[in-house]
């Protein structure tokens, strides 16, 4: 059994895991990531026909970005949840809609890939040509998957994907699958830090909300249109339901994917409460009048690359009695990044921001301890870890962890993009 590593050896996104047994092969996502010019970046190439099977992770361009060209010349069948093929839909169009020049499939490949895949619940088996494929919660967004394999030589896999241990206010915390892997490809995005208790950082949301609003300001959340919005907002309405919440953005579409797959949520019927007492931003016109009254606006994109947050942002950040949270990851050449470090952001003329700005930590990724005592649950059987979709210094922050809770008796990888493991089964 080998083990190749396609994309997101010693970087974050761009995940693509090649799995070989027996003379096949199944391919666990294939993401794309974006360079310091914002040009996305693909995995290295793989054969279609070579593939049994495409697992799909969840929905985020950094794990599905890049699948739809495998059925420009192939037709693999693919294993994934239903809200993650939907969402992943929405994310598509958008991504094409910015980088058709750059990327070779259209959308008609997207829905080839639709069309050929297995739609799998949690805990049941998928067989695909001697390839049991299991899914699991991994609490990450709605749809997220750990993935575990038996290969047709008998090699047990377990694959992370982006997990995220702790119960939210949409989902509940991953699950530790019942099963005993021999091997497991964990992600390391968070793999040398710690996040802090998350009830400290709603807390925090929630006294600056609450004191934008009695001086009379507008708050602008900046957030993800997948995971962090619907988070968001189901907080804000539950704790502070007295607050005029409007959604702007892609945030509609995917909220309207959330309604659809309740099942996935941990509270369907808190949600389905939220999503009644919340409004959604229709026109412009809309726009203008809610800025003129206390009130709280969470619009996409989270790290300001474009959407409706922009706009409110120009027309909101010369008023100090105004507050504009970043509540997601703001990667290295994000305007929100640029923001929080300069108080600027030259591309958009905006020069001098007001209003108070804060950055907290919302992440829906395990912390460093979280994913070592995941795998640490695994001591029994595990005898290979390949430490993935983590920065250089987190894959080997992850891995000295391991090392010192294990010792020599396992095997522990932190590869680099083109590399090929054989594993000890």
């Amino acid at each position: 059994m080998e083990i190749k590593v396609l994309g997101g050896g010693r970087e974050v996104g761009r995940a693509a895991i090649l799995l070989k047994d027996s003379g096949k092969s199944i391919l666990l996502d294939y993401g794309v990531n974006f360079n310091e010019k914002d040009i996305p970046q693909l995995p290295m190439h793989v054969r279609p026909v070579d593939l049994s099977a495409l697992v799909l992770s969840h929905a985020h361009l950094d794990h599905v970005g890049a699948a739809p060209i495998l059925y420009i010349s192939g037709n693999p069948r693919a294993v994934a949840t239903k809200p993650t093929l939907d969402v992943a839909k929405l994310l598509t169009i958008d991504f094409l809609r910015i980088n058709a020049y750059y990327i070779e499939y259209e959308l008609r490949e997207f829905d080839r890939m639709y069309d050929s895949t297995v739609f799998a619940e949690y805990g049941r088996d998928v067989e695909v040509d001697g390839f049991k494929i299991t899914l699991y919660n991994a609490g990450h967004i709605i749809g997220s998957s750990t993935v575990y394999v038996e290969t047709p030589s008998g090699g047990r896999v377990l694959y992370t994907g982006d997990f995220n241990t702790i119960q939210t206010w949409t989902l509940p915390g991953a699950e530790t699958p019942p099963v005993s892997p021999t091997t497991i490809i964990v992600e390391s995005t968070y793999g040398g830090r710690n996040h802090p208790p998350r009830h400290l950082v709603e807390k925090r949301l929630l006294e600056i909300v609450e004191s934008t609003i009695d001086s009379g300001g507008v708050v602008l959340i900046p957030a993800f249109s997948v995971g962090r919005t619907q988070e968001v907002m189901t907080l804000l309405y539950s704790q502070a339901p007295y607050l005029e919440i409007y959604i702007d953005g892609m945030s509609r579409d995917v909220t309207e994917v959330y309604l659809k797959h309740k099942k996935y949520l941990r509270d369907p019927a808190l949600f389905t409460r939220v999503v009644e007492g919340v409004e959604m931003v229709t026109d412009y016109s809309m726009r203008k009048k809610i800025m003129k009254k206390p009130c709280v606006i969470i619009a996409s994109a989270g790290m300001l690359k474009g959407g409706p947050a922009l706009y409110y942002l120009k027309h909101l950040s010369k008023n100090p009695r105004n507050s504009i949270i970043l509540v997601s990851y703001q990667a290295v050449n994000s305007n929100g990044h640029e923001l929080l470090e300069t108080g600027v952001i030259k591309a958009q003329e905006i020069d001098k921001v007001d209003a108070r700005l804060e950055w907290l930590d919302f992440s829906s990724h395990a912390s460093g301890d979280d994913l070592a005592r995941f795998v640490l649950r695994y001591r029994g059987s595990v005898k290979n870890i390949v430490i993935i979709h983590g920065s250089e210094e987190d894959a080997l922050a992850l891995a000295s962890k391991l090392r010192r809770e294990l010792g020599d008796d396992v095997n522990i990888y932190t590869p680099q993009n083109g590399e090929s493991i054989e594993l000890k089964q």
